[in-house]
């Protein structure tokens, strides 16, 4: 697979502190590149496939403005989630060499990407995404065509979306729930894949919240679990050190809720792991597994008939 695939991550604020294994785990999926737009000097670790720009916010809020005659001042970054499905439009001189474009976040570990993309046969489609039957803001595809480029402007009152200065949930929840529907009834004549979810989310690492590794571009834990790569959603909170070495070497690394290290794990962080795998304790977290696959729709299968999206976020009024 040569390099068809961007993934478009406009950045602001500070480098987490995973930088170094967020880009290192890129660097085992050379076929993918990854633009990166930020007002931050670069690392010091670069690999090959990952491409920094630096554009300004108010930059980037006129490009926006130019692009596709949304004027948003970008106050909370967070914002840009909304902007997601719009990358496409935004930054379309930056995709000209490129089949597809994406976009993703920096909270995650990336597993063995380019594999899992060519196990699917990605080219056929027109969109993956790694969540079941819904637009994922951590890792969805889209053809690099006119057509998925300004798809976004087929959400009714898309535009009520992007006035509001916080986040409102378009890219998961409005635009997934439009596109479900369109796909459903025909009147969208694409090919997406996303049949099931693809990736250790909220709902792995509930469920397993021990030690998962990272090694030469795979994903696994001791119980046989293995993604195509691991999202961090909950565990950034309460990771505070990372002892990672010299990123250009590093070979395998341990991930938890608490940190990232290339050797052993502190001896105080491995008690604080052991206590959490008590029976009281064990017991909650199934039950929170529990709500939690309720309350985000984890429990969809390929037989899905409804957008996986929660209530509230489907129609814009």
């Amino acid at each position: 697979m040569s390099r068809k695939v961007a993934l478009i991550l406009p950045y602001y604020g500070q480098y987490p502190i995973w930088i170094d294994a967020f880009l290192r785990s890129c660097a085992y999926n050379p076929s993918l590149t990854w633009l990166i737009f930020s007002d931050l000097e670069k690392p010091k670790y670069q690999p090959d496939n990952v491409q920094f720009f630096h554009l300004e916010k108010q930059a980037l809020s006129v490009l926006i403005k130019q692009k596709t005659g949304i004027h948003h001042a970008l106050e909370n970054p967070h914002k840009l989630c909304d902007f997601k499905p719009l990358y496409g439009h935004i930054f379309e001189d930056y995709l000209v060499d490129y089949q597809f474009w994406g976009h993703c976040d920096m909270d995650i570990i990336w597993g063995e990407m380019d594999r899992f993309l060519l196990k699917i046969g990605f080219e056929q489609f027109d969109l993956v995404s790694s969540r079941s039957h819904a637009i994922s803001g951590h890792f969805t595809l889209y053809r690099n065509i006119e057509a998925l480029k300004v798809l976004y402007q087929s959400v009714p009152r898309y535009h009520k979306a992007f006035t509001e200065p916080n986040y409102q949930g378009f890219d998961e929840g409005f635009y997934s729930y439009h596109i479900f529907n369109e796909v459903k009834s025909g009147r969208l004549n694409i090919k997406p894949y996303w049949e099931k979810r693809n990736c250790i989310d909220r709902g792995e690492l509930h469920r397993h919240p021990g030690i998962w590794i990272w090694e030469k571009g795979k994903i696994h834990n001791r119980w046989g679990g293995k993604g195509n790569y691991l999202h961090l959603i909950d565990w950034k909170k309460t990771l505070r050190e990372v002892n990672l070495g010299n990123p250009e070497q590093l070979n395998r690394f341990s991930i938890s809720e608490f940190g990232l290290w290339k050797g052993r794990i502190p001896w105080q962080y491995q008690r604080r792991l052991f206590f959490r795998w008590g029976f009281r304790k064990k017991y909650q977290r199934w039950k929170n597994c529990l709500k939690t696959f309720r309350k985000y729709q984890l429990f969809h299968t390929k037989h899905e008939k409804n957008a996986n999206v929660p209530e509230g976020y489907k129609t814009l009024k």
